[in-house]
């Protein structure tokens, strides 16, 4: 048990398989390592292509980018049951019209803010979008706590302090990267806003491309945590699954080809 969560039964999975109408899905260690789909996770998007959400908290990636992986794997799916934090985020800092925006993320999500119609900076900024910043230096870290200090709001993908990488290794997440900017600064007296997982943002916006209530859907997630917790809180069913757990997938197929 991790996080006060015990693992469903084979009968508890089918059960919860033939009762709900959609599902919310995550991505790193749930269907993909690294942007490989595993195989089972790829049957199962391609059998419910229509009734899945993909809620991420990845913040290097577009919904774009995620539908080229998925078309290249035969999965039929639209922009809209993409949902992903790092994309989340840039909208949300959208909203303060007129704000200099710094955003630490790669260059690639970087220009999808330009484009977004933000006023970006690399120097003092009234809004920081902290992303997974591949490309984190001492002077970017430096450029930031001091916007802070000054009073900037922080807006942050998502808590992560890792995600599944290949071989059993891990990827540092953008956790890693909000607890630098803590470590120099009262945290307490600063304006942070977190979108992703396990807030409710992601899972609400996941639902409304289904058409569904969360009583309606299960999620499915690797992260007890941000996918489970975060789902539970909302009054949605959570099964605990993940690319080392393919039997789960094969339960939900199963059902629904009954």
């Amino acid at each position: 048990m991790a996080h006060g969560f015990a693992p469903f039964g084979a009968d508890d999975v089918a059960a919860i398989a033939r009762s709900t109408r959609g599902y919310l899905m995550d991505w790193d260690g749930c269907c993909a390592i690294e942007n490989t789909l595993s195989p089972v996770a790829a049957r199962f998007l391609k059998a419910n292509h229509d009734c899945v959400a993909i809620v991420s908290n990845n913040s290097t990636q577009t919904p774009q980018d995620f539908l080229e992986i998925l078309s290249t794997a035969g999965i039929d799916m639209q922009a809209e049951q993409i949902i992903l934090a790092g994309m989340e985020a840039i909208y949300t800092a959208g909203k303060y019209v007129g704000s200099q925006v710094m955003v630490m993320g790669d260059p690639h999500m970087r220009g999808i803010a330009h484009n977004a119609g933000l006023q970006l900076t690399q120097e003092e900024a009234d809004i920081i979008v902290l992303l997974r910043d591949t490309r984190f230096t001492y002077r970017r870290l430096e450029r930031a706590v001091n916007s802070l200090r000054q009073g900037a709001r922080l807006i942050v993908a998502n808590p992560d302090l890792t995600h599944p990488g290949r071989n059993g290794h891990v990827k540092p997440e953008t956790g890693a990267l909000l607890a630098a900017l803590k470590a120099c600064i009262d945290p307490d007296a600063a304006e942070i806003e977190i979108i992703g997982k396990p807030g409710p943002h992601l899972f609400l916006k996941g639902c409304k491309a289904l058409g569904l209530s969360p009583s309606q859907v299960v999620m499915l997630g690797d992260n007890p945590a941000t996918d489970l917790a975060g789902a539970k809180a909302l009054g949605m069913k959570a099964i605990l699954t993940s690319t080392d757990t393919p039997e789960i997938f094969e339960i939900l197929l199963r059902e629904r080809s009954a």
